[in-house]
């Protein structure tokens, strides 16, 4: 096993209960103590222990933020910066291997490290959060439109499909985020899906990767209707020949159908890959695509994220808008390079969600976010930004845990002013 990482820090974040103060106080240092109660249960080298109280109200706790989704902003901060040793690694791993290629070839192993490195540093794409000024200088004087996919983006992955489901805090985020802008979710599932996962009016959905898509008046436009006999009997064949394999799970999306292997043992992996195979060599009016380990049959149909998104800024939502649509895509998968690269030709950028955005290389995505608890970030600061602050300072702001300008008179008794954040910059 991999020898483990020293411990940074522990993070004890909680709502106000009993059991909560019980745990803040046991890591309260003791009067002629080396190490506080509860600390003799962690590992020597935790050095860097926080208390952290959801609310104002009096506590032990030594740090607050406001609410839920304060909260979720700052452990998106704290995560990110921990991934940060790890992407380094990886980077060293690769340019380590291209120094011991171009050593077996006899040629000059360091001058091809140093033209890997520094490659890899001038494609590396930059965080979203990040880059929020100039972000509001090219959205300045355009309508803004969301295009966001849902697994991977506003939910994380899991390996069963039915679990991925969207938090209340996600939730509220989105639903304002529609009161200000146009918002579409672009997903595989199916429409009616997505819209049970969402459960929020007042968006546009486009399901199946673009073929069923709904405003939010009602109208539908489906795009390969004809194809529904075909999906269903590939469904039915798929079923059949997977049945066997532990694991395997089909999804009718409507007007696409799902084969996940992310529960398959890996020695039979292959076997879902040739059923597959079979069916789209039986049905050539159906063609094969790729997700995350997931294989979709879809319609032979030249249609796809992309032109979904491209047909509904033309036919509905440019309608609605008085000034010219900057649209946003938000997305974590293959099938959303398809809506990355017509971007740029509307006028917009997408951004990829990524736990190591520096080792991409081969996407047509701006930027880039860590995980949904960043896009969640992003999203909350266009949602709930004040115009008269910098969208730099207002997301600092969210991290932090209230405006600096809040008097000291407001702190509670137990309350260092200090926040999370601010403490971990002093480290």
């Amino acid at each position: 096993a991999a020898e483990r990482l020293p411990l940074d820090f522990v993070l004890c974040l909680g709502a106000h209960s009993m059991r909560d103060e019980d745990l803040f106080g046991g890591l309260l240092p003791k009067e002629g103590e080396d190490r506080e109660e509860y600390m003799e249960h962690l590992p020597a080298d935790a050095k860097h222990v926080w208390t952290c109280r959801v609310g104002r109200q009096p506590s032990q706790a030594r740090h607050y933020v406001d609410d839920e989704r304060e909260a979720a902003a700052l452990l998106a901060q704290l995560g990110a910066a921990t991934r940060i040793g790890q992407e380094k690694e990886r980077e060293q791993a690769a340019v380590q291997l291209q120094l011991d290629e171009a050593a077996a070839a006899s040629i000059d192993g360091d001058a091809v490290g140093e033209r890997a490195a520094a490659a890899a540093d001038e494609q590396s794409l930059r965080s979203a959060l990040e880059c929020m000024d100039e972000i509001e200088e090219q959205i300045s004087g355009f309508q803004l439109a969301f295009f966001l996919d849902y697994d991977g983006t506003l939910t994380p992955i899991v390996e069963n499909p039915s679990e991925a489901k969207l938090s209340e805090e996600a939730r509220s985020v989105v639903r304002a985020l529609s009161y200000r802008f146009p918002t579409a979710i672009v997903s595989g599932r199916a429409r009616a899906t997505a819209q049970g996962l969402m459960q929020l009016d007042g968006l546009y959905y486009a399901g199946s990767h673009g073929f069923d898509i709904l405003g939010p008046d009602g109208s539908n436009y489906k795009m390969a209707e004809s194809f529904r006999p075909s999906l269903e009997e590939a469904k039915v064949k798929l079923e059949e020949q997977l049945a066997h394999i532990a694991g395997a799970l089909v999804e009718d999306n409507n007007f696409s159908v799902s084969a996940h292997y992310r529960m398959v043992a890996e020695e039979e992996r292959e076997a879902v890959n040739e059923a597959v195979e079979r069916i789209v060599a039986e049905m050539p009016m159906l063609r094969r695509t790729y997700g995350k380990m997931v294989y979709e049959l879809r319609p032979s149909a030249e249609w796809d994220k992309g032109k979904a998104v491209e047909w509904l800024i033309e036919n509905w939502i440019k309608r609605s808008c008085e000034l010219p649509v900057f649209p946003i895509y938000i997305g974590d998968d293959v099938t959303d390079e398809d809506a990355f690269r017509v971007m740029g030709g509307l006028g917009g950028f997408g951004i990829i969600v990524s736990d190591f955005p520096r080792l991409i290389t081969d996407t047509a995505a701006s930027y880039a976010l860590r995980s949904p608890l960043e896009v969640l970030h992003l999203l909350d600061h266009f949602a709930f930004s004040s115009p008269s602050a910098p969208p730099s300072e207002r997301i600092s702001a969210l991290v932090a845990g209230g405006s600096a300008a809040e008097s000291e008179s407001e702190a509670s008794p137990f309350v260092e002013r200090r926040t999370p954040a601010e403490r971990y910059s002093e480290r």
